[in-house]
């Protein structure tokens, strides 16, 4: 049975940090960039930052975990 160590659990989650932040992000610069042509839109982005924040914070939980678990 291997040992999960501190450096492996950063090195996991070094590896999935990226895209959860561009996970987080994309939906909310899609929104910006409509608004830029549509004013209205504006409204809909306090909506849509805790749903994309929520989306990617399980997408990484999950990673995490499930590589975790792979690698035991």
């Amino acid at each position: 049975m291997n040992k999960i160590t501190e450096k492996h659990i950063a090195n996991i989650i070094k590896k999935h940090l990226g895209f959860t932040l561009l996970l987080a992000v994309a939906p909310v610069i899609f929104f910006l960039l409509i608004g830029f042509f549509e004013k209205t839109i504006y409204s809909i982005i306090p909506f849509i930052l805790p749903i994309s924040t929520l989306g990617a914070v399980a997408y990484f939980i999950k990673q995490v975990l499930t590589e975790l678990l792979v690698d035991r």
